[in-house]
């Protein structure tokens, strides 16, 4: 199975394959860059006296964040806080920080939007906790309802050079029988890694990515089998093994032996 999280984000979903008999391939297919503790992002942070919400985006919002300005950081009156996700809220819960707005089903922007708690922003003040760049979706509906809104950017995404040699020999060979793909970047970077003439190798494997939007870009490319999940590890891995059932039902194993 291939894993592409960023180094030091992998090794639980591959401790958790391997564990189950499979074989995890790494290969990191973005690098997680913190911004300086000086920069704008982070220096926004430390002023929240004035602002009603913060909004964490992704599970490496929150880690970088509190890397950056420290464990404590958001335990002295802090704002409300809205996790775009599980992964996030997640996050957020291990270093004891309440999170009072989360998505029940679909985790992204527009099912944090549809929330009744924001239908009307007129007069609160919103900060949302990002990488750079991203989707703008967010903040323009929650500036249309009246709301104030900027953005504190805590990293940005790196596109790592990929030697895919090894990678291509192990499947040709027919070693890479399901992947894991957990930003659209990710996706993107290597499609665009691959050769012209191999490209029918990612869109013919089966593929577990993050969300309907991912989803959909997956099929847009013309990937056979998709499958959507939530960005927790545990999210991905029962994916995983569900794929496993379904392609492996002729083989009498409880396991992922074969992924």
């Amino acid at each position: 199975m291939l894993v592409t999280r960023p180094v030091g984000q992998a090794e639980a979903l591959c401790r958790m394959i391997e564990d189950a008999g499979g074989t995890a391939v790494r290969l990191p297919l973005l690098e997680i860059e913190f911004a300086q503790a000086g920069d704008t992002g982070p220096r926004r942070l430390l002023q929240l006296e004035k602002i009603d919400w913060l909004i964490f985006v992704s599970a490496n919002a929150v880690r970088c964040a509190f890397a950056l300005l420290g464990p404590q950081w958001l335990h002295n009156k802090p704002p409300k806080v809205a996790a775009i996700g599980q992964a996030t809220a997640k996050e957020l819960l291990a270093r004891r920080v309440t999170v009072d707005l989360k998505p029940k089903q679909q985790f992204n922007s527009e099912s944090l939007l549809a929330l009744p708690e924001w239908t009307d922003a007129n007069g609160l003040s919103f900060i949302i906790v990002r990488g750079s760049g991203g989707r703008e979706l967010l903040a323009e509906t929650l500036r249309e309802r009246g709301g104030a809104v900027g953005y504190a950017e805590v990293y940005r995404r790196v596109t790592p050079k990929i030697d895919m040699s090894g990678l291509l020999a192990c499947w040709r060979k027919g070693k890479i029988a399901v992947l894991t793909l957990t930003s659209g970047e990710a996706l993107a970077n290597l499609w665009q890694q691959l050769p012209d003439s191999d490209r029918g190798l990612l869109l013919h494997t089966p593929m577990v990515v993050i969300g309907k939007r991912m989803g959909k870009q997956a099929r847009e490319l013309g990937a056979r089998h998709v499958f959507e999940a939530e960005a927790g590890d545990a999210d991905i891995f029962d994916a995983v093994v569900r794929i496993a059932q379904e392609f492996n039902t002729n083989t009498p194993t409880t396991g992922i032996d074969h992924w």
